[in-house]
């Protein structure tokens, strides 16, 4: 580096990296933690800094690589450090709190705070200022070390072995052994451990907010992986886990890598932590409630669930959430909280509502509270009810989402919780939704099926085959929509993330 380049690096960290350093611990990792993220992902920029000087300004190229180096981190940091909470960002999907922490701390403008995150900074949630002063607060509480430019730019990057290099050195260990694995092997050998290998993989040139499935493939950002079979979707931080017809619980990343972390009863819910990449489902066999780290496969605990009433289980007993450290989950005793870690066998859970509880987000829970309708309740206000089957709360719990009545076509609609008004969904009459999922704070996604008669589902599907579906965004606060594409209904319904 330039002696020129090297002066102004050095002032470059001395203004900069405090900010660095504290967004990141505001975006969940603890403030040691984060100052290792934020120096790795100055010392990249500070090898090139040369032409960023000379470019419009490093601060974009500095928050992306900091983004970059954040999103392929694999440090169980939770068991050392835990982070500070959040009451209010904790419960925001990964990418809708990145794009308010950098809106709130990064000083740069909407639509870079838009492509650095994928979401717009400011979707019409009345929640967003309160949640931008609550990232400010704790980026303030944040202590940072001082480091120089000269410092930081020596840092060496963790090493990381080739993959060539890494594949040729287990393939020369397993020739080496097999003549003594043949000599050693028992009589009856024991049955071996099931794999699942890389999917194929294609790119895209359209992008949804949420990962979706469709026609044998899962579609995560502009990656599309052939997986034929997935009955469950859910997202987490780079990945997505599903699980199949056979009931296998995978972990599938862009890439087309894939783990299997166990599994469940075919088509049985699964649900998902996306920053920590923890799932949860109930496991085929044992019946037990399981939490597995989906980076590696670490199950984190387990615990058995109070059977239901009469011969066999009841539809909606299970996990119904998973936000930050906290397993919401409902069994025939009712429903309940369980934090595995320091708890494994979930002997501290304890009972904390009734059995038709619907979904929790951090304060704001809603019950099925008669066969026709829904109760939610929420910081702002009173317990309200109102007319619906089902509920998905927002991130951050501002909104409800539910259907009309028990067809699994009925109409949907989406209430404030905190007056109980109804909102526009964003579907005309002629259209009916078959799967809906919050994509971001205030916005959900759809897949659409269009038809000028919607009372039988027969000629739905008729209708809708000879079109296909349509997969649609809208911001439930400024009523606005995007339709993305349409997708083929060749292979069944599309299936969107939770």
């Amino acid at each position: 580096m330039r002696a020129a380049d090297e002066q102004d690096f050095a002032a470059y960290v001395a203004a900069r990296r405090p900010a660095l350093v504290q967004a990141v611990a505001v975006l969940g990792s603890p403030p040691g933690h984060a100052a290792v993220l934020a120096d790795r992902a100055l010392a990249r920029a500070g090898h090139d800094w040369g032409e960023l000087r000379e470019g419009p300004g490093p601060d974009v190229e500095v928050w992306r690589l900091l983004l970059e180096e954040r999103a392929r981190d694999r440090t169980r940091w939770w068991h050392d450090e835990p982070a500070a909470a959040a009451p209010g960002l904790d419960r925001l999907d990964p990418g809708r709190r990145t794009g308010l922490v950098l809106s709130a701390l990064a000083g740069l403008p909407d639509e870079d705070v838009a492509a650095l995150s994928g979401c717009w900074p400011s979707p019409g949630d009345p929640a967003t200022p309160a949640l931008e002063q609550e990232a400010r607060e704790l980026a303030a509480a944040v202590p940072v070390v001082s480091r120089s430019g000269a410092e930081v730019a020596a840092q060496r990057p963790p090493r990381r072995v080739p993959r060539g290099l890494l594949v040729l050195v287990v393939v020369l260990v397993l020739l080496a052994g097999v003549g003594t694995w043949r000599g050693l092997q028992p009589e009856e050998p024991p049955e071996a451990e099931e794999v699942v290998g890389p999917a194929r993989v294609r790119q895209l040139e359209h992008s949804v907010p949420i990962p979706w499935y469709a026609v044998g493939e899962v579609v995560v950002g502009f990656s599309a992986l052939r997986v034929p079979g997935v009955r469950r979707l859910v997202a987490v931080r780079d990945a997505v886990v599903y699980g199949d017809g056979e009931g296998r619980v995978v972990r599938a990343d862009p890439s087309g890598e894939r783990l299997l972390l166990g599994r469940s009863a075919p088509g049985a819910t699964i649900v998902a932590e996306r920053e920590r990449s923890w799932v949860s489902w109930v496991e085929a066999g044992t019946g037990d409630l399981v939490v597995v780290d989906a980076t590696d496969g670490t199950e984190l605990g387990r615990r058995d669930l109070v059977p239901a009433g009469g011969d066999g289980p009841a539809a909606g007993i299970g996990p119904l959430s998973l936000e930050g450290p906290t397993v919401h989950y409902v069994d025939g005793a009712g429903s309940h909280e369980w934090r595995p870690v320091g708890d494994v066998t979930g002997r501290g859970s304890g009972s904390v509502g009734p059995v038709m509880l619907l979904d929790v987000d951090g304060l704001t829970w809603a019950v099925q509270s008669s066969p026709e309708t829904i109760t939610f309740d929420g910081p702002f206000g009173p317990p309200l009810t109102r007319r619906g089957v089902g509920a998905q709360l927002s991130f951050g719990g501002g909104y409800v989402l539910t259907r009309g009545g028990a067809d699994r076509y009925a109409a949907v609609r989406v209430y404030d919780t905190a007056n109980g008004r109804r909102r526009a969904a964003g579907v005309r009459p002629d259209e009916i939704v078959l799967d809906a999922s919050f994509s971001t704070t205030g916005a959900i996604t759809y897949v659409i099926g269009g038809g000028s008669q919607v009372a039988g589902a027969d000629e739905f599907r008729r209708l809708s085959e000879a079109r296909g579906w349509l997969l649609r965004t809208c911001f439930v606060g400024s009523g606005s929509c995007t339709d993305h594409l349409r997708v083929s209904s060749a292979d069944g319904e599309p299936l969107l993330a939770r």
